[in-house]
């Protein structure tokens, strides 16, 4: 089974970040650059307190590549408590299927097609995301469309679901969530390495020069622009790889969401080298009372057991990656 949506995984990149727990009167350039690293990661710690849940819409293309496939809006929410993450997404799609010809302008190769020349359109109905010291999975439900190339979408029951196993602690099992969560005007702490200048704007802004990358893979120069006035949120960050003058990553905010300590952007804007768009608009911050029904619901969904014939797990938790197409209920 090959789904285009799980290449979203490579489109994923993002920027860096913010300031700290010292009152908005204070100067960023009262503060030693030595230190601003230290205040980054103590605002994102803070962003992502144990004991709190976030909901919040993503609006994105169906597919990354091909934008005549429409968007596709995910109602999206994440908890944390003590050493666990769980984050459950569920899409809606604004248009059926296209059809497309092998070779345009989206790269649809053979692979792509059946025997009878229909186009296969995967598209992810729900996804459900575990991270703990035990565990670290995902489990996603998928539909297959075929597409005619008279545009008929032919219905084929096509539902699959695939299981993915990562090693404890392996990011790329968050790596939706870190993306989105740049948006947010947070999580850029892990992507800054060395702060070259911090200088202040007008409107009360702060401007931050810095050497980083995006999980170490697109190493860079970051600008970040800070609003001291909102807890230090990124207001704007941009980042240029190295020996290119065209950004991979451009991101932006604003308004404010609070609750207790946690502080994020209402709403946010990331673009991939000025193509693909990501919008966020976070609609509640909440604690955490009593039993946590999220993270239930989804370590149901990652325990359900997995039918015969329309499933697969892909297992990365060894050095070659594994397909196991499911040829018995399992879980």
């Amino acid at each position: 089974m090959v789904s285009r949506e799980s290449s979203f995984n490579e489109v994923a990149v993002v920027i860096l970040i913010v300031l700290s727990l010292f009152p908005s009167t204070l100067l960023c350039a009262e503060v030693r650059q030595g230190d601003l690293l230290n205040l980054l990661s103590e605002k994102d710690r803070i962003s992502n307190g144990v004991g709190y849940q976030t909901s919040f819409q993503v609006t994105r293309l169906a597919d990354p590549f091909d934008p005549n496939q429409g968007m596709v809006v995910i109602e999206c929410a994440v908890s944390r408590t003590e050493h666990v993450f769980a984050m459950k997404m569920i899409y809606h799609y604004e248009d059926p299927p296209t059809f497309a010809h092998i070779g345009s302008n989206s790269d649809y190769r053979s692979v792509d097609y059946d025997a009878h020349g229909n186009l296969i359109v995967w598209r992810t109905l729900e996804k459900y995301i575990l991270s703990t010291p035990e565990r670290n999975d995902n489990i996603e439900k998928l539909k297959s469309f075929f597409v005619t190339p008279d545009g008929k979408v032919l219905d084929k029951s096509g539902n699959h679901t695939k299981l993915t196993r990562f090693p404890i602690g392996n990011p790329n099992n968050m790596y939706e969530f870190n993306m989105y969560q740049l948006a947010t005007g947070r999580g850029f702490s892990t992507h800054l390495a060395t702060v070259r200048s911090v200088e202040s704007l007008p409107l009360g802004l702060t401007k931050v020069t810095a050497r980083g990358s995006y999980w170490s893979s697109l190493p860079g120069t970051w600008e970040l622009t800070l609003d001291p006035n909102s807890d230090y949120l990124v207001r704007k960050a941009i980042l240029t790889p190295d020996g290119r003058h065209i950004p991979a990553i451009e991101v932006t905010s604003t308004g404010l969401v609070a609750k207790d300590l946690v502080q994020i952007a209402r709403n946010g804007k990331t673009t991939c080298l000025n193509v693909f768009e990501v919008l966020i608009e976070v609609r509640d911050i909440s604690k955490v009372v009593g039993r946590n029904v999220l993270y239930d619901e989804v370590l149901s969904r990652l325990n359900s057991p997995l039918c015969s014939g329309k499933a697969e797990i892909m297992d990365y938790r060894s050095e070659k990656a594994v397909r196991i197409p499911v040829k018995h209920a399992t879980q």
